[in-house]
């Protein structure tokens, strides 16, 4: 049966119902008074059955025919007795009475049904958010089923990657018009909610919302829930939303802390089998540097073997430090340190490549010192300066130059230039620079990587650039020492 078939049952019944007890009462002789309880029973049941609107109208039927079939003169609408006026409009006082209130006890009642489903729902949602299992899809599951029980006939949960207006669908349930993005999108700019009349109910547009910031929407269509249950859902959502990604973060985190402590475990591993083997070399390289002294070819051959096992013994120590500092079990001391002085330990440091090619060094007059750490400073040009031995052809120059940045007058700049075979061709920017991990870095050699890290710790970069005539330029922008404004000249 159709709601407009249900309602035309409704009425017939009601008055089906006054007119049994107007026939019965008639029939038996019954008094008025009894005759009129009758009536409010029967005027309760209908209020029950049929609403405020029925209960009203079946008031008045009911109140004419008391007075019609009951009150003297009957048969007639007019009384003889003044008093039974006052009975009958107490009858219909009481009549209309007792209708409102069974309608309004019976509302009360289908609004705290209501409330008690929503609240069990809500707390299930809860339960679905914040107990499940971190597998993929639970959380739109939770909103999907959350939203079937509070009687939504479609909608689901969207969420927002880094704007509003990209959107990333987590679940949905029936039909998604074009026309609902910019809904969301609108939901997520201004943090409002948005609520629409719809054939089926109301659409409703909810904001998720953690620490002021919009995270998706939970949309909610053809749902007759109320606005505050909808809310409470949408902001259990949002706090699930938000735990959801402080978990994957804190696995990513845990991840990296692992991995980390794996390559500091591997690096110590490595430095501990390696430094054995190489300190073996260096004995037995002394005794055949002895047994070469008259021999110009073996001498040759195990000052270059003394050259690269130097080389690896740096290399470790310079992986063992890079370990550590990202590791944060080691952090940099800075303080002055003259270019001049550096590129002097430098030359201590490589004699070997001083004494193969010529090195040409110089510092600007105007140039400050660099507030870094000196070891590590050390470092990054003993690297630099290795790389641009090994690729520059024999006797090739070298050149060191240190001044103070042309650009930002708070930081050095320390150069190493070589006549290698350069960049290559369509790798360099604008104005010529080229970024570490843009250059070949399997030809520069992981001295170029090691310098990259140990300047990035003491708060500086390295860039390389193509050398006018052929070559490359490798610069260092460290932090310069400044003087306090009262102590420069």
């Amino acid at each position: 049966m159709n709601g407009r078939g249900r309602r035309a049952a409704i009425w017939i019944g009601a008055m089906a119902a006054i007119a049994a007890v107007t026939a019965a009462g008639s029939a038996a002789g019954l008094n008025p008074s009894t005759v009129g309880f009758a009536y409010l029973i029967a005027i309760l049941l209908i209020s029950v059955w049929g609403g405020l609107a029925v209960g009203t109208v079946a008031s008045v039927v009911a109140t004419l025919s008391y007075n019609f079939f009951f009150f003297p003169p009957l048969y007639t609408l007019t009384l003889a007795d003044p008093a039974n006026w006052f009975a009958l409009a107490a009858f219909l006082v009481s009549s209309v009475t007792v209708s409102r209130l069974v309608v309004a006890a019976r509302r009360q009642a289908e609004t705290a049904e209501q409330r008690r489903k929503e609240l069990e729902t809500l707390y299930g949602l809860s339960i679905d958010l914040f107990a499940a299992t971190n597998r993929v899809g639970a959380l739109g599951e939770a909103a999907g089923r959350a939203l079937q029980l509070l009687g939504a006939r479609g909608g689901g949960l969207v969420l927002f990657d880094e704007s509003p207006y990209r959107q990333r669908v987590v679940s949905w349930r029936g039909d998604k018009p074009e026309e609902i993005e910019d809904l969301i999108a609108g939901v997520g700019r201004h943090k409002e909610p948005l609520e629409f009349p719809s054939p089926l109910g109301r659409d409703v547009y909810l904001p998720l919302i953690v620490g002021g910031k919009p995270t998706g929407a939970l949309v909610a269509r053809g749902t007759e829930a109320s606005m505050h249950a909808l809310e409470s859902a949408s902001r259990l959502v949002a706090l699930a939303v938000e735990r959801q990604r402080f978990i994957e973060e804190s696995a990513h985190m845990q991840a990296l802390r692992e991995s980390e402590a794996l390559k500091t475990s591997l690096l110590r591993a490595i430095s501990h089998d390696l430094t054995t083997p190489i300190t073996t070399i260096n004995i037995r390289m002394e005794s055949l540097r002895r047994r070469a002294a008259g021999d110009d070819d073996l001498r040759e051959t195990v000052g270059a073997i003394a050259e690269e096992t130097e080389r690896l013994r740096r290399r470790i120590d310079n992986l063992l430090s890079m370990a550590r500092l990202e590791a944060g079990k080691a952090k940099p001391r800075p303080e002055p340190a003259p270019p001049a002085d550096l590129f002097r330990a430098v030359r201590e440091n490589l004699p070997l490549v001083f004494a193969a090619r010529p090195v040409s060094v110089h510092v600007d007059d105007d140039c400050p010192d660099v507030n870094a750490d000196p070891s590590l400073a050390l470092e990054i040009l003993v690297n630099l300066v290795e790389n641009a031995h090994r690729v520059s052809p024999p006797g090739a120059p070298i050149e060191l130059v240190a001044r103070r940045h042309p650009l930002d007058g708070d930081k050095v700049r320390l150069e190493v230039l070589d006549r290698g075979p350069g960049l290559p061709a369509g790798v360099a920017d604008a104005e010529g620079n080229v970024a570490p991990e843009m250059s070949d870095v399997g030809q520069r050699g992981l001295g170029l990587e090691i310098a990259r890290s140990l300047a990035a710790a003491n708060g500086g970069s390295i860039g390389l650039a193509p050398r006018k005539g052929g070559g490359t330029v490798a610069r260092i922008d460290l932090p310069a020492a400044l003087l306090p404004v009262g102590e420069r000249v």
